[in-house]
């Protein structure tokens, strides 16, 4: 009787020992995880102020007066401004199915075309 509980008690240590070791396993994961999320914070901070230069810089760049002194460049010099002549609007008209009372036009916006 003795050697059956003694066995019965050793399970039960082997198993309360094996899930007290999966508890601590889990805990140190989670640890590891939340010491990850300052560095991940500061990495998608570091991103969105990049993403906040190159926007800068793209509309510097688009800026009218930066373009206006590319032209001026050797490099950009085969560049014209299109003369109202060589501009061609495309315009389209979409019609609506309705009934045979009531006929209605919609016209979708423009298509602007440049230079020839």
């Amino acid at each position: 009787m003795s050697r059956l509980f003694l066995t019965k008690v050793l399970v039960c240590l082997f198993s309360l020992g094996g899930c007290l070791y999966a508890y601590l396993e889990e805990q140190n994961e989670l640890i590891k995880l939340r010491m990850e999320i300052p560095r991940l914070g500061q990495d998608i901070k570091e991103i969105h102020e990049e993403n906040l230069r190159l926007e800068f810089e793209i509309e510097s760049f688009e800026n009218p007066k930066h373009l206006m002194e590319l032209v001026l460049q050797n490099e950009y010099s085969h560049l014209k401004h299109p003369l109202v002549s060589d501009i061609v609007v495309v315009s389209q008209e979409k019609k609506e199915e309705t009934p045979p009372t009531k006929q209605t036009k919609f016209l979708s916006p423009s298509i602007v075309v440049g230079a020839k």
